[in-house]
């Protein structure tokens, strides 16, 4: 960037050079480039995780790897959308059937988004991996435009579940926004602690864990290997 001196007149008719009126300037260009940075990388926020019985209970699993899961496993997933964006998940299991999970159902986003957590299923409900065991893929997207196409392709699917071509023109699609991301995902990513208070039988009940919470300006996606055994 090319800085320019400012010449002031002093009495005596010499000319200084002033830094002060481009020290201002420059300190308000940088709070606005700040301030815009902040907004734009704030457009995307949510929260996510994937809870598996333990000895302590329901605690989240670690994607640094693939975290193993044995057959019979109690599951639960936790979605949290901290402002409007458009979140979606597929399960592509180890018998590579591709499975639908979020959001629950058609024109989801119609009409607004939700607030607050989301546990699916909900309350103390959880869903197990079964036999054959393998790899199981979570696919996880996020997005600030909504997915049109995508939407419409898994409406397709859920009416066509066991047409293959379906299966395979939704999960290309899924692919296709996938690859878009690269390897920007988990540096969109910290870890923050949760508490999620949910209605059960015995009355109000709490889940207390660290979640992954994405912070992205447009779009965020990411591949979560499961090593089911």
């Amino acid at each position: 960037m090319a800085i320019r001196k400012w010449l002031i007149k002093i009495p005596g008719g010499r000319e200084v050079v002033s830094w002060k009126i481009w020290l201002v300037a420059f300190a308000a260009l940088l709070i606005t480039v700040s301030t815009e940075g902040s907004a734009l990388a704030e457009k995307l926020s949510f929260r996510w995780a994937i809870l598996a019985d333990s000895t302590e209970g329901m605690r989240p699993l670690d994607f640094t790897g693939s975290p193993i899961v044995f057959s019979g496993t109690a599951l639960q997933l936790y979605i949290e959308h901290l402002n409007n964006c458009h979140v979606y998940l597929y399960l592509l299991d180890s018998s590579s059937r591709l499975t639908p999970i979020y959001p629950p159902q058609k024109g989801y986003y119609d009409y607004g988004f939700p607030r607050g957590p989301r546990l699916v299923p909900p309350g103390d409900q959880s869903f197990t991996f079964v036999p054959p065991a393998g790899m199981e893929t979570m696919l996880l997207l996020a997005s600030v435009d909504r997915l049109f196409q995508l939407e419409e392709l898994t409406e397709t699917f859920n009416q066509n579940p066991d047409q293959v071509g379906q299966q395979d023109l939704l999960l290309q699609e899924i692919e296709d926004l996938l690859k878009k991301e690269g390897s920007r995902a988990q540096a969109a990513e910290g870890l923050e602690k949760v508490i999620v208070k949910y209605t059960a039988a015995e009355g109000i009940k709490e889940k207390r864990f660290k979640a992954i919470k994405v912070k992205s300006s447009d779009f965020y996606g990411r591949k979560l290997l499961i090593d089911h055994r």
